[in-house]
């Protein structure tokens, strides 16, 4: 069995400017698991536990799912976070530019693998997660980070090239993602 999802890679140069983001973010703050540099990425889709010899069909369906599609344009937004029952649960930091465009690939993704049993996503936000918030209550240091946050990132834009479909193995020290199939979007 093997936990799979189809992201968006961050470009090396970006992924460093939302890291040291992130760090300003952190600065005095616990009870959160912080994302780590190399797995930073925009989840399309989480299919969860797959049976290995499903995942060539799927990797077909998906390519075929984005072969329409081209290269387009994302940018990193400023600073929020997700929340349960009051509490916030998920740092992120917000994606904008062709959003519309990535949520459709998003949707003709879903499209592709409904066959296979995996249902539609209801509601996609597209977002960069940076952390996930362990401690329940008030963190009144991650807010006030999330208000001085304004301005410190350069809003920085990247292009997509392609869809990453990516096994995650969880381990003690956090998840560990490879590459399975990349789906090259066209120019």
């Amino acid at each position: 069995m093997m936990r799979l999802f189809l992201a968006i890679d961050i470009p090396a140069g970006i992924r460093e400017q939302v890291a040291a983001a992130r760090d300003r973010l952190a600065r005095g703050v616990k009870g959160v698991k912080w994302v780590e540099d190399h797995n930073l990425h925009l989840t399309l889709k989480f299919l969860g536990g797959v049976p290995e010899e499903r995942v060539g069909d799927i990797a077909d369906a998906v390519k075929k799912a984005v072969a329409g599609y081209h290269v387009f344009k994302l940018e990193v937004g400023g600073p929020g976070f997700f929340s349960h029952n009051g509490n916030p649960r998920v740092v992120w930091l917000d994606i904008r530019g062709d959003t519309e465009y990535a949520l459709n690939i998003g949707t003709a993704i879903d499209e592709s693998l409904v066959p296979f049993g995996f249902a539609p996503d209801k509601r996609r936000r597209l977002h960069l997660t940076l952390g996930r918030i362990r401690a329940e209550g008030s963190n009144p240091n991650l807010m006030k980070n999330i208000k001085d946050f304004q301005g410190f990132l350069e809003k920085p834009a990247f292009k997509v090239e392609e869809v990453v479909l990516y096994s995650s193995e969880l381990t003690s020290s956090g998840p560990i993602y490879s590459a399975v199939d990349k789906f090259v979007l066209n120019d």
